[in-house]
Formats: structure tokens, sequence, C-alpha cells
């Protein structure tokens, strides 16, 4: 079976549960497999992930979490479109999840953890971002505070936390301004 992209994720479940995506995750949970990678519908990949193969004892949502690179060195977004709503613990959760991960596979002794803002003022954002400004600040964590999409590939941060709607924008944002450059590069180079 295929489970195609403009099928609704939850059909993974029931619909398109024979999908190679839904078979994966079954012989994932079933042990008999290490990771799963697929190119086909994210939210099916999440919903499948999170009812098949369940979340980890007190993760409240699964977040997406790439691995982008900056000046400094490669830091991961966490959400980048998981999550379009969030409430400030998750937030939390992210940038918890997000900092022990870049600990330990990428060796960074305290990541910094910052959180994506339409400033670096401690009172900027919205109601959403200034809830989880002080959770973040209080946490333990290394957090540096707020930190702007203009200065996220500049090494502003090993993680950057952010709602999935705000994560996604500066994912594609990012996406789109390399594939112009490239385009502009390759017309320049053949001229």
């Amino acid at each position: 079976d295929v489970i195609r992209m403009e099928d609704h994720p939850r059909t993974v479940l029931r619909e398109h549960k024979d999908c190679s995506m839904a078979v994966g995750l079954r012989l994932l949970s079933e042990g008999k497999g290490d990771a799963i990678v697929s190119a086909g519908s994210t939210g099916a990949l999440l919903m499948g992930a999170t009812f098949i193969l369940k979340r980890i004892k007190g993760v409240s949502r699964p977040a997406l979490a790439p691995i982008l690179p900056s000046d400094s060195g490669p830091f991961m977004l966490i959400d980048c479109g998981a999550n379009a709503d969030c409430r400030p613990e998750m937030l939390l959760q992210f940038g918890r999840m997000g900092s022990i991960y870049m600990e330990r596979m990428f060796h960074k002794d305290a990541p910094r953890v910052g959180l994506l803002n339409i400033g670096t003022e401690d009172t900027k954002g919205g109601e959403l971002q200034q809830a989880a400004f002080g959770l973040l600040r209080d946490s333990g964590l290394h957090f540096i505070g707020n930190v702007e999409a203009n200065t996220a590939l500049l090494g502003g941060a090993d993680v950057l936390v952010a709602d999935g709607y705000s994560g996604n924008i500066l994912l594609k944002g990012v996406e789109g301004c390399a594939k112009l450059m490239m385009g502009e590069l390759k017309k320049a180079l053949r001229s």
C-alpha cells in the first residue's frame, strides 16, 4: 500500500496501515530495526510514530528537529513544523530535548539554547514567546535568550527553540534563499 502526500496523516493508522511507512514503524516498534527514514508525508510519519512507536515517557509532543549549518558549526532547529500551536511548557521541553541531543550527539558541553523571536530583548514576542522565555530562563539550561531569524545561521545558538509555525517559516525561508542563490550563481557562471 502507499500513503500519498495528500492523504490525511491519520490514514497511516487504518486506511493505509500496510503502506511501507506503517510497516516500517511497526517493525521498529517490535525491535526489528534501529531507525526509520522516510521521504513520504511528514504528517503521516509523525502520526505513525506517535501512535505506533509511542512517545518517550514524559514527552508531551514530538517535534521536527533538523540539524542545520551555521558559521560556528551545526545547530538544531526544534520545532519546524510538527506543532503549529504550542504551549510554553512544550517549548521548554523542546529546549531540554534539543540540549540533550546536542550534548550527546555533537559533544557540546552546555549547548546554548535560544528562543526564536522577533527581537533579542527579553520582553519581545507574543504571549507564547514571553511565557516560554521565563520558563527557559529558569530551567537550568544554558539559555542565551531570544534569537532573531537573521542571526540563526550566524551561530546564534546550538539549539534554537520555536513553535512549529515560526520554525517552519524560518526553515522554508532558508531553503528558498539557498535555491535562489544557487540559481543566480549558476546563471553568473554560465554567462
